[in-house]
């Protein structure tokens, strides 16, 4: 299974237009824990990955309910999370360190020019 950024980001915004029901959103992120647990799961960009996996670990148990019918997290706590968790791809500095070959061309020269 492949995972990036941009299809976790969108299983948050589904769940907040109300187009994937939490349960949906769970159960993905369920699937995606499965496979990273088989090692069969794949990241990308790879330098990306703990940005992807921690919005995966907050879908899983995002149908989490704290009363009948009275979810734990509200849609703006989803919305938070996503932003918090997701951010914007562009401008930051990955959470681990890199190696040459898990960059694109133009972050190598980048890199090379600092």
């Amino acid at each position: 299974m492949h995972v990036d950024l941009q299809m976790v980001r969108r299983v948050f915004e589904d769940v907040l237009s109300g187009t994937l029901s939490r349960e949906q959103a769970d159960r993905w992120a369920y699937t995606v824990v499965q496979q990273e647990e088989a090692g069969v799961a794949t990241y990308s960009p790879s330098f990306e990955r703990d940005y992807i996996w921690a919005g995966v670990m907050y879908l899983y148990g995002i149908d989490t309910m704290k009363a009948p019918g009275e979810y734990l997290h509200s849609d703006d706590d989803i919305r938070t999370a996503m932003n918090a968790k997701l951010g914007e791809v562009a401008d930051r500095e990955p959470l681990i360190p890199l190696r040459a070959v898990d960059l694109w061309p133009s972050q190598r020269l980048a890199r090379k020019l600092r």
